[in-house]
């Protein structure tokens, strides 16, 4: 979560490194890291109140939501994404880019993301046998073998090769991966509109970091925009991404597998010192 122009920092995520470094300087050196992530949680239930107020409707709606996207057998979702960077001068200055992610449960997704002020033009590929990552601007890829579902590959790409994906929680609320403990306050805003549909604004607080998530009312509680602010970090620096779904698309399968372009260079993924069994 630490999104500084700075000559020292260094990259969690190592494969963005290497493409980045590839694909060229800004007028500010930059240090590039993972989308920000926050621990989700599941249902609470206690009857002892903190000083920081965990309301159960607001724990509760996390649970309903990650419930229904596991339900999702096939989506589209686009991201709208707006992050603060720091420059050496201490000056905060926000950045957008979008994303769009397009998943055919359980072992198939294909993930784009492009950032120009960061330098960030990738896709990455997964079909339920093979994960490839490929920077469309220098043209380098790298393909691993990848275990057999969306979550184990999630989890293998970040144990092994420190590869965190933005979209990750979506794969995680409501399971028994999530840490509610986490969580210190979570409270109830109101209603509001995002992009004309109907939504129900929440407010969360972790030890490092306040977020916001507004989550569509009715039957399809769908998370429709995400706000996290990294208290620890100077200037507090905000993430936001505002998200368009599509249930039940019509996908052409082939995007999930990658084909090398005829001028596209072939590297090889660096993994950690710890090996993981996941992904060899």
């Amino acid at each position: 979560m630490k999104y500084r122009f700075s000559r020292n920092a260094h990259s969690a995520l190592l494969i963005s490194t290497l493409f980045i470094l590839a694909e060229g300087c800004s007028t500010q050196p930059v240090a590039t890291s993972p989308e920000p992530q926050v621990k989700p949680a599941t249902a609470v239930e206690s009857n002892v109140v903190e000083p920081s107020t965990i309301e159960p409707k607001a724990m509760a709606a996390l649970q309903k939501m990650g419930g229904y996207l596991r339900s999702l057998k096939t989506f589209k979702v686009s991201f709208r994404l707006f992050k603060d960077e720091i420059l050496l001068s201490g000056q905060k200055v926000m950045i957008d880019g979008a994303s769009e992610l397009t998943v055919q449960q359980p072992d198939r997704f294909h993930f784009s993301t492009k950032i120009d002020e960061a330098h960030r033009d990738q896709q990455f590929f997964y079909d339920g046998k093979t994960f490839t990552v490929y920077g469309n601007t220098n043209k380098f890829y790298a393909s691993v073998a990848a275990p057999a579902t969306i979550p184990e590959l999630l989890d293998a790409a970040s144990e092994r090769y420190n590869i965190t994906m933005p979209f990750a929680d979506l794969f995680i609320w409501g399971t028994d991966k999530a840490d509610p403990t986490a969580i210190k306050s979570a409270i109830y805003i109101g209603p509001t509109q995002i992009n004309n549909v109907t939504c129900d604004h929440y407010a969360f607080q972790n030890e490092d970091v306040d977020w916001q998530l507004w989550i569509q009312q009715g039957d399809t509680p769908l998370p429709r925009r995400l706000v996290i602010t990294t208290k620890e970090e100077e200037g507090q620096p905000q993430y936001i991404s505002v998200m368009d779904w599509k249930l039940s698309p019509k996908i052409n399968k082939q995007i999930f597998s990658f084909v090398p372009p005829k001028d596209a260079h072939k590297i090889n993924l660096v993994a950690n010192e710890v090996e993981s069994d996941n992904m060899k």
